[in-house]
């Protein structure tokens, strides 16, 4: 059993600086107070999941999420789950759906929304609908397969800015699948947890890249990669951007 050993700031402490990098969002102060109770809320049921992790340690991953700002970081500029904490709200998002696919029977699998609006005309073997997911492996996946968003986007009062991305940190699967290798989940315990998240945003479309078009081929056979996906979708899909 992997010991994490991670002594966050105080759920207070976190507060006063959220609200300090969320300030001029909201035009009340009663909105700003609840956002932040609400990014605070969030930040709690995340680290008691990662802190659930047994298969390797993620206490350095856990110091990564406070200090790159990935709790009170929106999702996108003009896209899904854009305003402050959204970032973290889809991720719990994606985990719920996720966890909630790994629960069901077979046939309850083939008849729920999320199959038959995401899956049933994509190319999933029967076998793959029978498979339970590691739950170490549900949590790292869902909950960082955006990771590399906590370090992209800022808050200038009501607008949300996006800082410029490295020539090879365009594709965001990618850049999430480093961020978690360079903050200790790697080794073959992880491999499918990393290949989930490399395939998330892309799994099911066509490429000509042989070594890509490998990779998509091992995400499809793989039940954690092709849940990750479809809740991705799902749960962007029910919370469109915010004008």
């Amino acid at each position: 059993m992997t010991e994490n050993i991670y002594n966050r700031p105080n759920s207070i402490d976190f507060a006063k600086r959220v609200s300090r990098k969320i300030k001029g969002w909201y035009a009340k102060d009663e909105h700003h107070n609840k956002a932040v109770d609400r990014i605070v809320h969030q930040r709690e049921e995340i680290c008691a999941l990662l802190e659930k992790v047994e298969k390797v340690s993620v206490t350095k991953l856990l110091e990564y999420l406070d200090s790159s700002g990935f709790f009170y970081r929106p999702s996108a500029a003009d896209r899904h789950h854009n305003f402050p904490g959204g970032l973290a709200e889809h991720s719990l998002g994606v985990y719920r759906i996720v966890e909630e696919w790994n629960n069901m029977s077979p046939d309850e699998r083939r008849q729920s929304e999320l199959y038959n609006r995401f899956l049933q005309n994509k190319d999933v073997s029967c076998d793959i609908l029978t498979e339970k997911m590691n739950a170490d492996d549900m949590i790292i996946a869902s909950i960082c397969h955006d990771l590399c968003k906590a370090d992209r986007y800022y808050f200038k009062g009501r607008v949300i800015k996006h800082h410029h991305r490295k020539p090879d940190e365009r594709h965001h699967s990618l850049s999430s699948k480093k961020r978690l290798e360079d903050n200790g989940i790697t080794g073959d315990e992880c491999k499918e947890l990393l290949l989930a998240v490399e395939n998330h945003m892309n799994l099911f479309s066509y490429t000509t890249s042989l070594s890509v078009a490998a990779t998509r081929e091992q995400g499809r056979k793989s039940m954690l990669a092709i849940a990750v996906w479809a809740a991705d979708k799902a749960d962007a899909a029910a919370h469109p951007a915010r004008r």
